[in-house]
């Protein structure tokens, strides 16, 4: 009769970053991982979640695969190495550490990889909950409502999709550098965000918690090129206007075909580039002439 199997040649958990441990959950089943580093799938799951270390659902390997989401970042108080044979072992009390916008953000993140993996109707506030290691009850503390929390992600998600574009913006220091690059940040955040935050609009409930804030920062984005157009080249109002209405729905709808897969990056940029910096040089050339 063979000989029980000794705990000691397991091999012990690694010592990993979290940027190794989310390449390793997204080249190896968690179970396969569990088992090599002598830990249950649902405690490396746990690990995962409690660092927000995005990972395959269970069909993942069975079935087409799909994009792996980006690993957002680390909640406060994570250490830049990452012994997983301690944080397997840890208590529940642990989790109380973080603090509340800590809190905040894994439960988003936990939604955005849920979504991302297996679309909105599955990030339920149990499912979020149970992810990130707490009760339901927790987590309606934290966000009373499930609209609420996928409020808060679409808006986290929308600012920093605007926030890098306009950090491009200013680095131009003529109309049409900033036209160019605005469109090219925008069309890159999409690709990078947008899947998730398509997904994420097509909830009514969303779409109304942010309806207000989003015709405001529309609102205004048209006004800064409006305002550009006519002061800096003297184009009549109502044709800057206009203009800026025709060309920013250009950019809008190479977006949206870009987030749901039907057109590369690549295609998106030159199509939309010639259209907006052409659209553009005319205004400018037929009021310079």
């Amino acid at each position: 009769m063979a000989a029980p199997h000794s705990p000691s040649t397991t091999p012990p958990a690694p010592n990993l970053t979290r940027e190794a441990l989310y390449d390793q959950v997204w080249t190896t089943p968690l179970s396969t991982l569990a088992v090599q580093w002598g830990i249950s799938r649902s405690g490396l799951a746990k690990i995962c979640d409690r660092l927000m270390v995005p990972y395959p659902g269970r069909g993942y390997w069975n079935v087409r695969r799909a994009e792996r989401p980006p690993l957002p970042p680390a909640p406060a108080g994570v250490d830049t190495v990452i012994d997983l044979s301690v944080r397997a072992g840890r208590t529940r009390r642990d989790r109380t550490r973080l603090s509340p916008e800590a809190r905040h953000e894994q439960l988003m993140a936990a939604a955005a990889g849920i979504i991302a993996r297996e679309g909105l109707h599955a990030a339920t506030m149990k499912r979020v909950a149970r992810e990130t290691g707490l009760s339901e009850a927790q987590a309606h503390n934290l966000f009373p409502r499930r609209a609420d929390l996928l409020v808060a992600l679409a808006r986290r998600e929308l600012a920093a999709m605007n926030d890098e574009r306009q950090s491009e913006i200013e680095r131009g220091q003529d109309n049409l550098t900033r036209v160019t690059l605005s469109t090219l940040a925008y069309l890159r955040q999409v690709a990078e965000r947008g899947a998730l935050i398509q997904r994420l609009l097509n909830s009514p409930e969303v779409r109304a918690g942010l309806r207000a804030e989003r015709e405001a920062q529309s609102g205004y984005s048209r006004r800064r090129m409006t305002e550009r157009l006519t002061t800096r080249y003297g184009v009549e109002a109502d044709l800057a206007r206009g203009a800026t209405v025709v060309l920013t729905a250009v950019c809008l709808r190479a977006g949206r075909l870009l987030a749901e897969g039907k057109i590369p990056l690549s295609m998106a940029e030159r199509l939309s580039l010639a259209i907006v910096t052409g659209g553009n040089r005319e205004i400018v050339r037929e009021y310079r002439g």
